[in-house]
């Protein structure tokens, strides 16, 4: 097992093979966009809540086809969670009304987005007692959260999901959005191998090491460093599931990402058990992050 995730070399030498994987693993975990809203509350008990942050209305139509996917789960009771992080709400009137929606107001007009801190509001909303940490351009095959209980049930704490992921091309993803389907799609960009996320954590186990630490902000990195903690428990690391992302254009994160790469290094060098019992009592999730936007 890798401990970081790589590009699937035969996918880069032979460009055929990529589509054909793909076609392959929706055969075995196929992956389905219902556009039905439910008319009542579709499980009012849920397993597992799916939590999702969100910024901006760029990515807006990968964030459709991602409710979709997760519309679509078979054989479990779950909630989808939506986060938004922003000045002014404009998710309010987009989230669908089988989907919680909960508005994180930013700190200050120029905060950067702090993903950590909406996984954690999120997870504090969560009824579930098991939490998916998702990402709204990913789509899911439609057994996934069964499979994630079914393997939690075993005595595990923690599963790390995605044994590939497929990074559609932008034709490829817009063919998806509008015919809700893979019929024809052909373009990818690449395939990643053992990607850390998404990842599923019984929310017991989330908040005993702490959730995420809120001191990153940007993207980047922030995953990495809950991966160290989240490894002191029992997880799984052989995952299974194909996972499919949607194109859209990068968002800029180069000031982030040299902060947040300094950030993880320096937090690295600190015991475990120590940033575990430091962000026990540091309040993750609450109205303001626990560490405040500053320039300086």
């Amino acid at each position: 097992m890798w401990r970081h995730s790589s590009s699937l070399t035969v996918a880069n030498m032979f460009p055929d093979i990529g589509p054909r994987l793909l076609r392959h693993c929706l055969k075995e975990w196929p992956i389905e966009l219902d556009s039905t809203v439910p008319t009542t509350d579709k499980y009012s008990e849920p397993t597992v809540s799916v939590v999702i942050g969100v910024r901006g209305t760029a990515r807006l139509e990968q964030f459709k086809a991602c409710i979709k996917a997760l519309r679509s789960q078979i054989d479990v009771s779950y909630e989808v969670i939506v986060v938004e992080q922003s000045w002014h709400p404009a998710f309010a009137s987009i989230v669908p009304k089988d989907v919680i929606y909960v508005h994180q107001k930013c700190t200050s007009q120029d905060m950067p987005y702090n993903r950590s801190w909406a996984l954690n509001r999120g997870a504090r909303e969560a009824k579930g007692r098991i939490l998916l940490l998702h990402d709204a351009d990913m789509l899911l095959p439609k057994a996934a959260l069964s499979h994630i209980v079914g393997v939690i049930d075993r005595g595990l704490e923690a599963v790390r999901l995605p044994r590939l992921i497929f990074y559609l091309d932008a034709e490829s993803s817009e063919e998806v959005q509008r015919g809700e389907n893979f019929f024809g799609v052909l373009g990818l960009e690449r395939i990643i191998a053992n990607n850390r996320t998404p990842i599923a954590v019984t929310k017991e186990c989330y908040f005993s090491i702490g959730g995420h630490d809120e001191r990153f902000y940007g993207w980047g990195a922030e995953d990495d460093e809950f991966m160290e903690r989240l490894r002191t428990r029992n997880i799984g690391e052989g995952a299974r599931l194909p996972i499919v992302h949607l194109w859209h254009e990068s968002a800029a994160n180069d000031d982030a990402r040299e902060r947040n790469a300094l950030l993880l290094d320096r937090l690295s060098s600190t015991p475990t058990r120590d940033r575990i019992a430091s962000l026990r009592n540091g309040g993750t999730g609450a109205e303001v992050p626990s560490s405040i936007w500053s320039r300086s």
